[in-house]
């Protein structure tokens, strides 16, 4: 258990270790160990879609195993269960990670018996290409799109981290565009998907999305995720599932250049305190809303530096963790496989602060864009696109007793709404109230 000792015994330079254990205490000291001792760690990620606990189970059954705790009865290669990793039922917790993160944190703690939710392991943990400069990163995306063909589409939006990519696919790909109250919400975003589309030759779908598709998807997503989802899913389902039935095999998304490229400005935008980062970061304070909230605060102090945070690696650790979990659950869902061409790079030297609050966020991406679109304005930073105040603009709140009675729904956003609103569809789907 040794793991300096083990290297060094060994002459090993380079240690691997799965993600799981990114950002632990016990790993944290085990990095700094390795670090002065010269030993690299090295992160993998879950292979995407395979669920250990879900295989023993099956083991279990098949073999008439009832209740393995030992190493005999497990065999000599199975993993004897321990507080680390035993699956613990705590719903209090659930609600408040989500309303408060927009996923499940804790990898072993669920809503219900039975019941498993996903989280992606990120990609950020293996060797990815180093860029500095724009030039680094068209050289390195010109690779990942050799081969290509028409099975392969894009899901487009009007930003400049999809239009960058749109500009590498062959000639003739579909590609894949939200559209909204039949093409009354957001027209900017319609007029400049539309552009690059006709730039590159690309034949542009429209994915009408309206409240209707929304809840009609929404069991279904929820179910695959094992949790409540993000206000993206059901429409990039819905996009996936349009893309499946005109025949694409794989989509490509940009969804990785906000993470690897630092382009939630908003939440690099001060030296923060630990208190101020809290208090910005935080979707929902489940205290405001829950009857019974749970602890939260847990999360933040893994990056507490006195009275301040480390928020660069609150960024790449939590924040990206949740956004990516949003893409493959939908596209999981959807029996789509996707590719991100983001999410293989990694910028050489840490983000220039300085430059991101002067409002030059993700430089190298703006500097891509304007070298692979001269002549087209570079379009302002927005995100995905989705009428969530309008859907939410009559609701009251939710209603069930896990519930405070005395929630001031005027204070939150519409992408609040979602988060209390489909909490409580979730709840309703797994622990329906008794009339």
């Amino acid at each position: 258990m040794d793991k300096v000792a083990a290297c060094k015994k060994l002459g090993a330079t380079v240690l691997f270790v799965g993600d799981d254990w990114y950002g632990t205490e016990k790993w944290k000291q085990y990095e700094a160990d390795c670090e002065n001792a010269g030993i690299r760690v090295v992160y993998f990620p879950y292979t995407k879609g395979v669920s250990s606990t879900k295989i023993s189970k099956a083991l279990q059954q098949a073999r008439g195993w009832t209740s393995p705790t030992t190493s005999e009865q497990f065999g000599i290669d199975a993993v004897v269960p321990t507080p680390e990793n035993q699956t613990v039922i705590d719903k209090n917790y659930c609600m408040s990670s989500y309303l408060a993160f927009r996923y499940i944190e804790k990898d072993n703690v669920e809503f219900f018996p039975g019941l498993h939710h996903k989280t992606a392991r990120l990609p950020y943990a293996y060797e990815a290409a180093v860029v500095s400069s724009e030039d680094d990163v068209d050289a390195e995306l010109r690779k990942q799109f050799v081969g290509f063909d028409a099975s392969v589409g894009i899901m487009l939006s009007g930003g400049m981290d999809s239009s960058c990519l749109a500009s590498y696919m062959p000639k003739g790909a579909p590609a894949y565009t939200f559209r909204f109250q039949g093409g009354r919400f957001a027209p900017e975003e319609l007029e400049r998907a539309k552009k690059i589309a006709d730039l590159n030759g690309l034949q542009l779908h429209y994915v009408d999305i309206d409240w209707e598709r929304v809840t009609e998807v929404l069991p279904q997503i929820m179910q695959h995720k094992g949790a409540p989802v993000h206000s993206i899913e059901p429409q990039i389902y819905l996009a996936a599932r349009q893309a499946a039935a005109d025949g694409v095999k794989k989509l490509v998304i940009g969804d990785a250049a906000d993470y690897v490229f630092y382009g939630m400005d908003g939440l690099l935008a001060e030296d923060w305190t630990f208190d101020a980062f809290v208090r910005r970061s935080i979707y929902i304070d489940p205290k405001e809303v829950l009857n019974e909230p749970t602890d939260i605060l847990y999360l933040y102090e893994r990056y507490r530096q006195g009275e301040g945070i480390d928020f660069i690696k609150f960024y790449d650790k939590s924040i990206a963790e949740e956004s990516y979990s949003s893409y493959e659950n939908a596209m999981e869902t959807a029996g789509m496989a996707f590719v991100d061409p983001y999410e293989t790079l990694k910028m050489a030297k840490p983000v220039d602060l300085a430059r991101t609050r002067a409002g030059d966020s993700k430089y190298f991406i703006r500097r891509l864009f304007r070298k692979r679109y001269p002549s087209v304005e570079l379009p302002q930073k927005s995100p995905m696109p989705r009428p969530v105040d309008a859907y939410f603009a009559q609701w009251g709140g939710p209603t069930r007793p896990e519930f405070r009675k005395d929630i001031d729904m005027t204070k939150y956003s519409g992408n609040q709404k979602w988060l209390l609103w489909c909490l409580e569809q979730f709840l309703n789907l797994y622990d329906p109230l008794k009339a």
